[in-house]
């Protein structure tokens, strides 16, 4: 299968269409199509404008060619609905935007991120092992014990971390949380884009960045709720709830679960969790506070709705090299996957 094949296929199984649905599109077989997606047939301009109809893409969408790198899949959440093809394309396509990622870096050698993206690593065979590497890893970046995070993505990118953000056709992926590994020993962090709920994001951000600097020796412990543990650490740190909520609460109000969220952006269920396992709160007060909340919004329709954070620094590289004269136009637009007047378009915007 060659590279337009693979593409063929990728972006055809992201539009939720069989061979014989395309093969109706376009008036030919089924096998036919399937012909053109394992190479054995080489589509001319005009076949691959028309596939580029028919799935409403580009056409250098099939031009594109990739390097994966080996990745391992370790720290990859998700839940268990997510097997078989949806979970081989999601893979491949992660696979695909971090060698895109690695190969901007590559062409960008003005960043030394060698030299800059080397993350402490801790020691953890507990939950206070996680809850004391949180306030180890503040430290080590320089952000005060008590003050709020309020742009995780860009304190981590300004790290060296890769903040990666795939995009989620049709809700395909929607079973996909989180992925975090070292990919040539870039410490890279994978999401879907387009997340609603910001204070989710945050902490799911926060729990992968677990993933990558915790050094769990004892495989009896659940990774992920250490990570958890970091997480809430990370987002709400001790000092910061006693602060906001005091020692010793008999109730909480709503009020102040509502300010808390404002400025630390985490969510009410997480805040409580929190409280709880501060020992702020009983396990009793816990469970009847989120039994009020659930019936006053729901699980999932919490008030007051955080923005999702956005990456910038992979599109910032790419608009800086074409700027530059490093690589062409055409070549910055396939990074970003996107047309050339869309790429100018993006930068008239910007008001100069």
């Amino acid at each position: 299968m060659n590279e337009i094949g693979k593409n063929l296929k990728r972006i055809r199984l992201l539009n939720n269409l069989s061979l014989k649905d395309v093969g109706n599109l376009l008036h030919m077989s089924a096998t036919a199509i399937a012909k053109y997606e394992k190479g054995e047939i080489n589509p001319n301009s005009q076949k691959l404008i028309e596939f580029a109809n028919a799935y409403n893409v580009k056409v250098i969408d099939f031009l594109k060619s990739y390097n994966p790198p080996a990745m391992k899949f370790t720290s990859f959440r998700k839940r268990k609905r997510l097997t078989g093809q949806n979970l081989q394309l999601l893979e491949e396509i992660i696979q695909n935007e971090v060698a895109n990622y690695l190969e901007v870096i590559e062409i960008n050698n003005s960043i030394k991120y060698n030299n800059y993206n080397i993350i402490n690593i801790y020691n953890c065979n507990s939950l206070q092992d996680a809850e004391t590497a949180a306030r180890k890893f503040r430290n080590d970046i320089n952000i005060s014990i008590i003050q709020p995070i309020s742009d995780l993505i860009s304190t981590l990118e300004n790290l060296g971390i890769l903040i990666i953000q795939i995009e989620n056709p049709n809700n395909r992926f929607d079973d996909f949380d989180g992925l975090s590994e070292f990919v040539n020993n870039i410490p890279v962090i994978v999401l879907l884009n387009g997340l609603k709920d910001g204070a989710r994001q945050r902490f799911t951000i926060a729990h992968e960045l677990g993933h990558l600097v915790l050094n769990i020796k004892n495989n009896n412990l659940d990774e992920e709720k250490l990570c958890n543990r970091f997480a809430s650490s990370l987002l709400m740190s001790k000092e910061s709830v006693i602060n906001e909520f005091g020692i010793s609460r008999k109730n909480i109000s709503f009020y102040e679960l509502m300010a808390f969220k404002k400025e630390y952006k985490v969510s009410f269920a997480a805040t409580l969790y929190r409280l709880k396992d501060l020992n702020i709160i009983s396990e009793y007060t816990y469970k009847n506070l989120s039994i009020h909340l659930n019936k006053m919004f729901g699980k999932k329709n919490e008030p007051v709705q955080i923005e999702p954070e956005n990456s910038y620094q992979f599109k910032k590289i790419v608009h800086k090299l074409e700027t530059d004269k490093i690589i062409s136009l055409n070549k910055a637009c396939e990074f970003l996957g996107v047309s050339v007047n869309e790429y100018n378009t993006e930068n008239n915007n910007c008001g100069y």
